[in-house]
């Protein structure tokens, strides 16, 4: 059986609860998908089929659908086996029907996560099957999803990933499906709650041993002697100071803090000079300049870029840094090759710094890779014509010797 129907706007087309038949097929208008009061998907494109899932799973539909403009439907009432056995096409759209839904609500859940959190992170699936070896994960346990964005902001620099929990519970029930690198947990939390949830977790066997960590009010002196003397690895402090507080974390990790700056990226050591250069960040990489270049050299990577591009501006403390790491390079004698992404008016005076002289400006950083891939292949060419150059050279400088010789004979005659 099948019936046309119009529906001016607001009225309820298929009502939650009902047990369907068959399915139904928008022919104009608009309508909205509705549960527990809020839409979740709206059905506008003419022969569109939607309502079918209450038979197919024989469940009783758990949401309202509702026109949201003026709008025809046709009704299909027949039991969906017998329409699809009569007419295979049938069958085929409804296919298609529910692999468009599912990819639109795959994509609603993804955008809905960066929120609410409720997705595993891919990142996260792959350390748990081996394949993110040494990837840091964190779990951070507060109630008030502000400061959990702030945190993420800051992490998501050294490319850690994270996960949120609430409360004790949602924490607890998160180090039972996974571990975690370090764990961070508000003195705020109500009550003794973050001291009785570390010494819960202290008992679990997936996070026995990771370091964890209290956050606390900047001069909050009591709520940072509770937490060290209940057994915290250390604090961090609110408002947080991403420097600071990256370097609490990678301290408590036994991590080398100067990866914030310095990673290898496919053939090339990547050098990102910080927006923000305090006394600290400048220690922080000096301290780890030599080591990071050792490291490079142990790799085989003979390429550097350097990026100085997002700097608000050219400051005398980026260029000391990058003077003094272009320094270190040229004193080794290390046969390095260098491009530093600069833009502006400025940006050709980087070539002024002592161990700079010869390095590429670029503008991006495909421009630079092409700028070092044809600097070593010039080289290479140089390299293989030198030896070429230098034998007809030891043949000119041979020749003379021979009437040399023949004078000599005569003089003996």
């Amino acid at each position: 059986m099948i019936r046309q129907q119009e529906y001016g706007a607001g009225e309820v087309v298929l009502a939650e609860g009902e047990l369907g038949t068959g399915f139904c097929i928008l022919e104009s208008g608009s309508l909205e998908v509705i549960r527990d009061g809020k839409v979740i998907s709206e059905i506008d494109m003419a022969g569109a089929i939607f309502g079918e899932l209450s038979e197919l799973l024989s469940l009783k539909r758990d949401a309202v659908i509702r026109a949201k403009t003026e709008s025809r439907v046709r009704h299909v009432e027949e039991n969906i086996a017998s329409i699809c056995e009569k007419n295979p096409k049938v069958a085929l759209k409804l296919m298609r029907t529910l692999g468009r839904r599912l990819y639109r609500m795959n994509r609603l859940a993804v955008r809905g996560d960066s929120q609410n959190d409720h997705l595993r992170s891919a990142d996260e699936s792959q350390e748990e099957d081996g394949a993110g070896a040494g990837g840091i994960r964190i779990l951070i346990v507060d109630d008030k999803p502000n400061i959990i964005s702030q945190l993420k902001d800051i992490f998501s620099r050294s490319e850690w990933v994270c996960k949120s929990a609430h409360d004790e519970e949602s924490a607890i029930a998160a180090c039972n499906q996974s571990s975690f690198s370090s764990i961070l947990i508000s003195m705020a939390l109500p009550d003794d709650a973050a001291v009785d949830l570390r010494r819960k977790l202290k008992t679990n066997h997936n996070v026995l041993n990771t370091p964890i960590l209290g956050m606390i009010v900047k001069g909050d002196e009591a709520a940072q002697k509770k937490a060290l003397d209940s057994g915290f690895a250390d604090c961090i402090t609110k408002p947080f100071d991403p420097n600071k507080t990256e370097a609490v974390m990678y301290n408590v990790m036994n991590l080398d803090s100067s990866a914030r700056y310095f990673k290898f990226v496919e053939d090339y050591l990547y050098f990102k000079v910080p927006n923000e250069l305090s006394n600290f960040v400048m220690n922080d990489i000096k301290e780890n300049m030599d080591n990071r270049i050792r490291n490079t050299i142990n790799e085989g990577i003979v390429k550097l870029i350097i990026d100085v591009s997002e700097l608000e501006e050219i400051g005398e403390e980026a260029i000391e840094v990058v003077g003094e790491f272009a320094e270190k390079i040229e004193d080794m004698k290390l046969p390095m090759r260098g491009a530093i992404l600069a833009t502006g008016e400025d940006a050709e005076m980087w070539n002024n710094l002592d161990g700079c002289e010869d390095w590429g400006i670029c503008e991006d950083l495909e421009e630079a890779k092409e700028h070092l891939a044809k600097e070593i292949e010039e080289a290479e060419e140089e390299e293989e014509e030198a030896p070429a150059a230098a034998e007809p050279a030891a043949e000119s400088e041979a020749a003379p010797e021979e009437p040399a010789a023949e004078t000599e004979s005569e003089a003996e005659e």
